[in-house]
């Protein structure tokens, strides 16, 4: 019993404690974050992108809040490789979307990896609850990417060829039945009343 009157304390102190760090979402909207906990490949950036339009660019030490409409949305990444997640977002709620830089031939690639909220899905509470400090640690601990509108609207002149043959090969191969990584609707991290 005393365990889990200090593990429900704890679960609250680490709850306040972070949860003012992250932004909620507008009205009828969604947020979601993309972060990079580990260091591994910190000087690369890795490029992101929901669908055909292009986000940002950026490596460790940084994260970007996206606010977008809720719904289907397909965001993908870019480094060596191109990794998608499939994404089912609902208004007034955060998500977290965790890049990990996988081993590369030239350089880093990327895999994006959606925190799962609910601690049932860990081996123990202790994994979950280390998971869910490295994320609000390296939101907290970081600096937020933020890009100008004009600058923007440059990168994405430069990304259209990127975007377009991205979005055949995951057509393509979703057609030939492969699967991707899905981010539910109900993996919020945080739900607006």
């Amino acid at each position: 019993m005393k365990k889990i009157i200090v593990l429900l304390f704890f679960n609250l102190i680490f709850a306040f404690s972070y949860s003012q760090e992250l932004r909620k979402p507008s009205e009828g909207k969604s947020i979601v974050y993309f972060t990079r906990i580990s260091s591994t490949g910190f000087l690369i950036n890795f490029k992101y992108f929901d669908g055909d339009k292009y986000l940002g660019k950026f490596n460790h030490g940084k994260f970007l809040a996206y606010e977008c409409e809720p719904g289907k949305h397909l965001f993908w990444s870019k480094s060596e490789n191109i990794d998608y997640l499939e994404a089912e977002l609902e208004a007034g709620k955060v998500y977290i979307i965790d890049s990990e830089p996988q081993m590369g031939a030239f350089k880093a690639g990327v895999k994006l990896v959606p925190f799962d909220n609910n601690q049932n899905n860990y081996k123990n509470i202790k994994k979950y609850e280390r998971k869910k400090a490295n994320i609000l640690e390296a939101i907290s601990g970081a600096k937020e990417y933020s890009i100008s509108d004009d600058d923007l609207d440059e990168a994405k002149k430069d990304q259209e060829d990127l975007m377009k043959r991205s979005m055949e090969k995951y057509t393509k191969r979703k057609a030939d039945g492969e699967v991707y990584t899905i981010l539910p609707v109900n993996n919020s991290y945080i739900s607006t009343p």
